[in-house]
C-alpha cells in the first residue's frame, strides 16, 4: 500500500492541504500548477471587474476538462476521470465554503 503524504497546493493564492499517495505527489503538484497557471492566464486576458474568481476557476476547469475529454476519445482512462471528479468535488466544496463567508 502506498504511503500517504501531506502536501499543500497553492492555487490562485489559496492553499489547499491534501493527502496523496507518495507515488502521486508529482502529478498532484503538476495539476495544481497547471490550474494556477490557467487561472492567471484568464485573469490577465479578461481583466475586467465584472468577473469573479469563480469565473476564472470555471474557465480554467472548462478548458482543462475539455482537453481531457479530447484525450479520452483517444484512450479510455477511467482513473483520470475519477481523479477529475474528486478534484471537481473538492473545488465545489471550497467554493461553497467561500460563498458562506
Amino acid at each position: 500500500m502506498d504511503e500517504k503524504l501531506s502536501i499543500k497546493l497553492n492555487i490562485d493564492g489559496h492553499i489547499y492541504p491534501i493527502k496523496v499517495n507518495r507515488a502521486d505527489e508529482e502529478r498532484y503538484r503538476k495539476a495544481g500548477k497547471l490550474i494556477d497557471d490557467r487561472i492567471k492566464t484568464y485573469k490577465q486576458k479578461f481583466n475586467v471587474s465584472s468577473r469573479t474568481d469563480f469565473d476564472f476557476v470555471a474557465m480554467a476547469a472548462i478548458e482543462l476538462v475539455s482537453k481531457y475529454l479530447g484525450n479520452e476519445e483517444m484512450a479510455d482512462d477511467t482513473e483520470m476521470l475519477s481523479e477529475l471528479r474528486i478534484l471537481s468535488n473538492d473545488m465545489n466544496d471550497y467554493i461553497q465554503k467561500m460563498n458562506a463567508l
